[in-house]
């Protein structure tokens, strides 16, 4: 039969070894396959994208076009690699 812990015990352990529980970050447990390096180019294009290009500088007419080729060369990239995969 197990022994019974009072809670002042548990306590009185907590505080002498501590309460901090390790847990490592996405980045340690990270073991580099393939799709987390898609998964990082992805993330890598978004911030490079639509966060430090200066659109307040643009006109809309300019956001217009560097939106559209940049969305077109996706669409054939995508295109491309799924006509690879299945042909």
């Amino acid at each position: 039969m197990p022994k019974m812990i009072s809670t002042d015990a548990i306590h009185a352990q907590k505080l002498s070894h501590g309460t901090f529980i390790y847990r490592p970050t996405d980045e340690e447990l990270s073991k580099g396959t393939f799709v987390e390096k898609v998964s990082n180019f992805g993330e890598n294009l978004y911030w490079m994208y639509y966060i430090h290009l200066p659109y307040y500088l643009m006109t809309s007419g300019d956001a217009f076009c560097l939106h559209s080729f940049f969305l077109g060369m996706f669409t054939l990239g995508l295109f491309g690699l799924v006509k690879y995969m299945f042909l």
